[in-house]
C-alpha cells in the first residue's frame, strides 16, 4: 500500500480546512439570518394582551348583564309587579352592580366617560321594567312606548359611545342595542306567557352579547392602540 505523498496530504488539509470555513460561514449566514426574521416579526401574545383582557372582560359583563336583567324581571313578575319585594331588589341590586362594573371597565380606559356610561346603561335597564309591567297588566301603551324608547336610547347611546370612542361607528352600536333589545324582550315575553322556551330564548339573548363586546373592545383597543 502506497503511502499518501506529503503534496496529497497538503492538499487534503487545504479541502477540510476550506470546508470548515464554509460551514462556519454558512452557519454563521443561517445564524445572522434567523436573528434578523425573529427581530422583524414581533410576536404579540394575543391571548394574555390588554386588549384580549378586555375583550374578556367586557364580554363577561355583557352576558351576566343579560342573566341578572332575566333574574330581575323574573322576580318582578313573581311578585306582581312589586319591585320592593326582598327577592326582587335582591335581583335589582345584583343587575345595578354588573352596570357598575360594565361601567368601570369602559372608565379604566376613559375615565371621564365612566359617569355618563352608567347613567345611559341604567336608562335602558328601566325601559325593559317598563316593557315588562305593560305586558304583564295588559297596558299596551306602556310597553309600546318603552319599545319605543329602546328604538330612540339605541342610537342615543351609539352617539355616546361614538362621541367617546371615535373608532366605534355610532350605527354599529345601535345595531347592537336594537338586537339587544329584541332578543331580550323575546325572553321576557315567552317569561310572561310561561314559555318554556324562556330558557332557551335567555340564553340567546345572552349569546349576542359577545359580539356586542367584540365590537366595543375592538374599537377602544384600536383608538387607544392597545394589543
Amino acid at each position: 500500500m502506497k503511502k499518501a505523498t506529503p503534496l496529497v496530504g497538503a492538499a487534503l488539509a487545504a479541502a477540510l480546512l476550506l470546508s470548515g470555513c464554509s460551514m462556519g460561514a454558512a452557519n454563521e449566514s443561517m445564524s445572522t439570518d434567523d436573528s434578523s426574521a425573529s427581530s422583524s416579526t414581533e410576536m404579540v401574545d394575543t391571548v394574555n394582551s390588554d386588549g384580549a383582557g378586555l375583550r374578556a372582560t367586557l364580554t363577561a359583563q355583557f352576558s351576566d348583564h343579560v342573566y341578572l336583567a332575566g333574574a330581575a324581571i323574573h322576580a318582578a313578575l313573581a311578585a306582581g309587579g312589586d319591585l320592593t319585594e326582598a327577592k326582587t331588589a335582591g335581583a335589582v341590586a345584583a343587575l345595578d352592580a354588573n352596570s357598575v362594573d360594565i361601567a368601570a371597565s369602559v372608565g379604566s380606559v376613559y375615565p371621564d366617560a365612566e359617569e355618563p356610561f352608567l347613567e345611559s346603561w341604567r336608562e335602558h335597564i328601566g325601559f325593559f321594567v317598563d316593557y315588562t309591567l305593560g305586558e304583564a297588566t295588559g297596558d299596551q301603551a306602556k310597553s309600546d312606548a318603552a319599545v319605543a324608547s329602546l328604538t330612540e336610547y339605541a342610537a342615543t347611546f351609539g352617539e355616546l359611545l361614538n362621541s367617546v370612542v371615535p373608532t366605534l361607528p355610532a350605527d354599529a352600536v345601535e345595531e347592537e342595542l336594537k338586537m339587544h333589545a329584541t332578543t331580550l324582550i323575546a325572553a321576557i315575553d315567552a317569561d310572561i306567557a310561561g314559555d318554556p322556551e324562556y330558557y332557551t330564548l335567555l340564553k340567546d339573548a345572552a349569546g349576542h352579547m359577545p359580539m356586542t363586546a367584540t365590537a366595543i373592545a375592538g374599537a377602544i383597543a384600536e383608538d387607544q392602540e392597545i394589543q
